[in-house]
């Protein structure tokens, strides 16, 4: 399985087998073949008719599950919407599939955070690879981590060579008017530098944020406007126009929802529809 350690992404020997895999699928036949695909795989399969039980399972058992992989139409509960709670929630990978190929609906799966969209009748290639989705979303993790970990770090750091400092003046004997001054001096300093921070997106520490149902939904209002083509994290953040939000958060939270930027429809030599994705890293960092 893979795991992290030390900040640096593992993979024991034997992964992907053992994949903890659920799948939710209200039409039984489908779902008994796909478990089957999937069990030839090695991985472990857990099975849900109903959308509903699927994201209670999830909520019981959270860090039980790998990735998700849910139908579209499902009379209990949209599978978007299903899918929409998994990324809010617990921030697991989910692929799409259903019989329903069309354009339209493959976007919408994309823009409410699907990884992959599988077009049924699927095949044992596709489910063979879904490991890859849990090691991309595991490595974007880290990412993030390690960014906040080193500038809370400096933060710290700074905040431990002002208090020394501003102690040792204190047993060298410095009079009240001296010691004034320097705390009036390290709380203007202070505020300099949370201007500096603020004007200056790129040295300015990453805030956490949480990404609600209502500002998720500015997002993929956003992006339904500027088209999947032009979506990109600075025009994106133009449109939603909220305060405190920022471009690296905008970046974040479009790389984990759909790790890409572009999507590609072909089809194969069966003539079956197959989505594929590709990031376009150059004209982001152009924007």
């Amino acid at each position: 399985m893979a795991c992290t350690s030390g900040g640096k992404l593992e993979v024991s020997q034997q992964f992907p087998v053992g994949l903890r895999v659920l799948v939710v699928d209200d039409d039984v036949i489908c779902l008994r073949v796909v478990e089957q695909m999937l069990r030839k795989c090695l991985y472990n399969v857990t099975s849900c008719s109903q959308a509903t039980v699927a994201l209670n399972l999830l909520r019981e058992r959270k860090g039980s599950f790998d990735v998700v992989l849910s139908d579209v139409h499902m009379p209990d509960m949209d599978g978007f919407k299903l899918l929409e709670l998994v990324g809010l929630e617990m921030g697991l990978p989910v692929i799409m599939m259903s019989a329903d190929g069309r354009t339209n609906l493959v976007m919408r799966g994309v823009r409410h955070g699907a990884c992959d969209y599988l077009i049924k009748p699927i095949r044992d290639e596709e489910l063979k690879n879904i490991w890859q989705h849990v090691v991309r979303k595991k490595q974007n993790d880290m990412k993030e981590h390690d960014h906040s970990c080193s500038v809370e770090d400096h933060d710290r750091r700074k905040r431990v060579i002002d208090d020394t400092e501003y102690a040792s003046s204190l047993n060298e004997g410095a009079d009240a008017d001296e010691v004034n001054k320097m705390q009036k001096k390290r709380r203007d300093s202070k505020d300099e530098d949370d201007e500096t921070d603020n004007d200056d997106p790129s040295t300015s520490k990453k805030a956490r944020v949480v990404w609600s149902v209502e500002l998720h939904q500015q997002f993929v209002t956003a992006v339904n406007q500027l088209g999947i083509d032009k979506a990109v994290p600075k025009r994106i953040l133009e449109l939603m126009n909220v305060p405190g939000l920022t471009r690296e958060n905008v970046a974040s939270h479009l790389q984990s929802v759909s790790s890409v930027s572009d999507m590609k429809r072909k089809g194969d030599n069966q003539g079956k529809p197959l989505i594929v994705y590709q990031r376009r890293k150059k004209r982001e960092d152009r924007d």
